[in-house]
């Protein structure tokens, strides 16, 4: 079957698009635009965790120590070397930062309590009273302490001290939370040097965990003095 061409329309067609065609060449303007290029757009310039009269600190820079989810021993494990991450925090970019560039002091207590904020906003379920933050500043003084030393030691001196299982007490764990009782004693890289409240000698452990993830936080801690 044969559809009749319809010759007076299709001369009213090519009529009517050489009119435009002759409308696009009179008006200068393409009847198909080409997309307009986007603006050139400058990368953002990276901005330091400290002041500008410190060394340049990025953000990913102050990446905590987390705490994965796992059996309770491997959480005594987990929350020791995020305790340990946080007081050495910094020790690397301190040892990094030129003996012979004047820095001023200010800068090791600024990067501490950067320290502080990171490790307390992740390791913890969210605590605003005065006794947390009262707590997170005593870790924050123990991270500057050891900031410090290894500023004046140099590179030489950045040794790193660490927390060590002593016992397993008493763990369990449920879908719902970890609870940790274990003691534990930290090794400060020169030891008789600086104040850490008494964590330089055996001590009992007490965390609640909560999951939040593929991590725990901490929900609760209380140390004192192991028995014995």
């Amino acid at each position: 079957m044969k559809v009749p061409v319809r010759h007076g329309l299709g001369r009213k067609m090519t009529t009517a698009a050489a009119a435009l065609v002759l409308l696009a060449g009179i008006s200068g303007c393409s009847l198909f635009p080409s997309p307009q290029p986007l603006p050139d757009t400058a990368p953002a310039t990276p901005v330091s965790a400290l002041p500008p009269e410190c060394p340049f600190v990025g953000q990913n820079d102050l990446t905590p120590v987390r705490i994965p989810l796992g059996t309770p021993r491997e959480t005594i494990g987990s929350v020791l070397n995020s305790y340990s991450g946080w007081f050495n925090a910094g020790s690397e970019l301190i040892a990094a930062w030129s003996p012979g560039t004047a820095v001023p002091e200010s800068c090791v207590e600024r990067l501490a309590a950067r320290n502080a904020e990171a490790y307390s906003a992740t390791l913890f379920t969210t605590h605003s009273d005065v006794a947390w933050q009262q707590y997170f500043t005593s870790v924050k003084v123990m991270n500057q302490q050891n900031l410090a030393a290894v500023r004046s030691a140099g590179p030489e001196g950045s040794g790193r001290g660490k927390f060590e299982l002593l016992q397993e007490i008493d763990s369990s764990a449920t879908d719902s939370g970890t609870f940790l009782k274990f003691d534990a004693i930290y090794r400060p890289v020169v030891a008789g040097q600086g104040n850490w409240e008494d964590l330089d000698k055996p001590t009992r452990w007490y965390v609640e965990l909560v999951p939040a993830g593929e991590f725990l936080v901490i929900n609760y801690i209380e140390t004192k003095p192991a028995a014995g």
